[in-house]
């Protein structure tokens, strides 16, 4: 081997087992050797076999005389043969015999070649030299085609297999199964690598035993195995999948599948398994689910998703995410008492793109703290624009994604931006989930005290949609809370405003104003008037508005008051 500076570099020097009972044959061919290999030396088949046992990790072949006292050749063989452990250790049979019948028996106990004596110094050094190379080519070969593990293929010779089986099977179409031991690295830490191993190992026969004309199966990952079956028209077979844990060694062993049905020819066997993990991962936090199919809906999203992940960043520096604001009105006096900032991305190629398709894709991949951020700083020159218009200066509300929470001058930002603009920070409200708190209630808890400590105010949204909102006003920092449209719709529905009437009063014993969402009649604006909220929000008053109808809606509220 040559290096980079053009020195050789020295060879691992393989070893060779020499086993002869004749004293100068055994030592004309250990001084053959010697220069080449390591060699070990054996006067009988008894004491090779023994020198293999201790060795048989790092011995490289074998030269075997046929004829020999203890144990001969034969017999060597035949233990050998026996042993799995030896299966890859070559064997080279030498003999003074010519006989047809010894060479047949020879090659049929296992023996790879033979060399006839004397011994010609050339014939013996090349033989055991392209022999050697055949045998470690071969378990290279071996060790990329197969997993050691599970018996299974590797990745990527399972790809090559089904790659192949597609494209030359005319008349049948199939199916890619994907399996993932959900927590997988949790179980590892809990039962230990050995026991996982061997949970794996188990898994994959049974998988395998389970599935319906099975085909071939491979390692993708550590936790994750995929198998390919003719396509199934019946899917009753699935419900059998759940029983490949019982009896596991993990009580708490979940197994997930993803099946990616009639894969198309055209399509990469690596595009087909990708696909049937995609389905898995829709299915990951849902009860009592297992199995999951790929379809149309998913490849759409899947479509979208990459859209959004490859233009968000091009988005954002061209303003294509807009804010709408939804105003808020003061049940005392009518008047607009503030507004909620939405965000909305108007796409030049996908068109208008639903918050419920990107916000879910930028809190995986954390750009969600650019955007907000963003929408602050959309926010503050909105309320400076209201102010130079003459037009109603009421606060405005931003939600904050649990990822902003993570960043250690969240405070410092946001009032930064607030500074720029010379907004008063009571102005800027920043709003917040349950969900956000739940996540990293320490952090959350710290990060809105020091808000509140800079005169931002605090609201808490969705109370009521959750069941951690009596602990979270109890902890945190708040102002306002903000009433979940669900317990309005359902008190609308069912005439009983008892619940929604509890919440406003605890929010008034606690101090804090009440802003309820989702209002679109004048029977529950007028209840919740009666009950004390403070501020309605919704459609009975007013949809999310852009820029310029927003504008328009607090003059005209303005010249109305006016009048």
């Amino acid at each position: 081997m040559i290096q980079g500076n053009g020195m050789e570099t020295p060879q691992t020097r393989r070893t060779v087992l020499v086993v002869e009972d004749n004293d100068m044959n055994r030592e004309l061919l250990c001084a053959i050797l010697e220069d080449s290999f390591d060699v070990l030396e054996a006067e009988n088949g008894l004491v090779g076999l023994e020198q293999l046992e201790r060795n048989y990790e790092q011995v490289s072949i074998v030269l075997l005389d046929v004829y020999m006292p203890v144990c001969d050749g034969f017999e060597f063989l035949r233990r050998k043969q026996a042993d799995e452990r030896f299966d890859s250790v070559p064997v080279i049979v030498t003999t003074a015999s010519n006989a047809l019948e010894d060479e047949i028996e020879c090659l049929r106990l296992g023996a790879n070649d033979f060399v006839i004596k004397p011994y010609n110094v050339e014939i013996i050094l090349n033989r055991v030299n392209n022999i050697i190379r055949l045998r470690e080519s071969a378990s290279i070969v071996n060790q990329l085609t197969w997993d050691n593990l599970t018996g299974l293929y590797s990745r990527e010779f399972f790809f090559r297999r089904v790659n192949s089986i597609t494209s030359t099977s005319d008349d049948e179409t199939f199916d890619v199964v994907c399996s993932k031991i959900m927590n997988f690295s949790m179980l590892n830490d809990r039962y230990g690598k050995a026991n996982c191993d061997d949970m794996v190992r188990e898994l994959a026969a049974r998988i395998s035993d389970t599935l319906p004309d099975f085909m071939a199966g491979g390692r993708l990952g550590n936790e994750i195995l995929g198998f390919l079956i003719k396509h199934q028209e019946d899917s009753t077979w699935t419900g059998r999948l759940s029983e490949t844990t019982k009896g596991l060694m993990a009580t708490n062993l979940h197994l997930n599948f993803g099946i990616m049905e009639n894969i198309d020819r055209s399509l990469f066997a690596s595009n087909a398994c990708d696909r049937a993990l995609l389905a898995m991962e829709e299915i990951r936090d849902t009860f009592g689910v297992s199995v999951a199919w790929y379809n149309d809906e998913l490849r759409e999203k899947q479509v979208r998703e990459h859209v959004i992940l490859e233009t968000m960043e091009q988005a954002l520096k061209e303003h294509q995410f807009t804010v709408y604001y939804q105003p808020k009105h003061d049940t005392r006096t009518e008047e607009v008492g503030g507004a909620e900032a939405l965000v909305r991305w108007i796409h030049p190629d996908l068109g208008f793109v639903r918050p419920d398709h990107f916000i879910p894709v930028f809190e995986r991949n954390g750009f969600i703290t650019e955007l907000d951020l963003y929408v602050f700083e959309e926010v503050c020159k909105q309320i400076t624009s209201n102010r130079e218009h003459g037009l109603p200066t009421i606060p405005i509300s931003i939600n904050v994604s649990r990822l902003d929470f993570d960043l250690p001058d969240l405070a410092d930002r946001i009032s930064e931006l607030a500074d720029r603009y010379h907004i008063p920070h009571s102005m800027l409200h920043v709003e917040l989930t349950e969900t956000a708190y739940s996540e990293n209630p320490s952090r959350v808890i710290d990060a809105l005290q020091e808000l509140q400590n800079r005169g931002f105010l605090i609201e808490l949204d969705d109370f009521g949609s959750g069941y951690s909102s009596l602990a979270s006003l109890n902890d945190l920092a708040l102002n306002v809370m903000k009433l979940d449209m669900s317990i309005i719709r359902q008190a609308a529905r069912m005439n009983d405003y008892r619940i929604v009437a509890a919440a406003i009063q605890m929010a008034q014993f606690l101090d804090l104003k009440t802003v309820a969402e989702g209002v679109e009649t004048a029977r529950e604006a007028e209840r919740l008037k009666e009950l004390g909220c403070n501020l309605i929000q919704g459609y009975y008053y007013s949809k999310p508005l852009n820029r310029e109808e927003f504008e328009q809606y607090l003059g005209r509220r303005r010249d109305t008051h006016d009048a």
